[in-house]
């Protein structure tokens, strides 16, 4: 399964959530998990901001040596962020998240908890959107 990590999954893990834990091992044992190179924008931020620059640094490095597949952003995933913020009125980092999870063919984006799902992800159809508790559920049962 080809999976597409939204950035709060990787801020989850960042935080030593066990489900965000659990599925980088279950990536390191050949899940295909992408990320957006905005993810990797937005989670440096998020840490120099709450953390300082010296540990959003560290955390990139971490973050470079994880088997998570990056992908950057292209014409089309441009135009189609475009749509999909306007659509959904997603962050524009979000619309391109969704654009590029989509583009890959990821079968699920995963997000973080209720409150992301419930106020940015219920509503998108144009691919699955799983919170990152419900997703490990289902993985430990298959």
């Amino acid at each position: 399964m080809r999976v597409f990590l939204d950035t709060w999954v990787l801020i989850e893990l960042y935080k030593r959530n066990p489900y965000a834990i659990n599925l980088i091992e279950a990536v390191k044992k050949g899940l295909e998990a992408h990320i957006s190179h905005i993810t990797i924008a937005e989670l440096v931020n998020i840490i120099n901001r709450e953390y300082g620059e010296r540990e959003a640094r560290v955390q990139y490095v971490h973050l470079k040596r994880l088997p998570l597949i990056k992908d950057g952003t292209t014409e089309e995933i441009s135009r189609d962020a475009g749509l999909y913020k306007t659509k959904y009125r997603f962050s524009l980092a979000d619309s391109i998240i969704l654009a590029t999870a989509i583009e890959v063919n990821a079968q699920a984006l995963i997000t973080g908890g209720d409150k992301q799902y419930e106020e940015e992800w219920k509503n998108v159809t144009e691919i699955e959107v799983k919170k990152l508790q419900d997703y490990m559920k289902t993985l430990k049962d298959e």
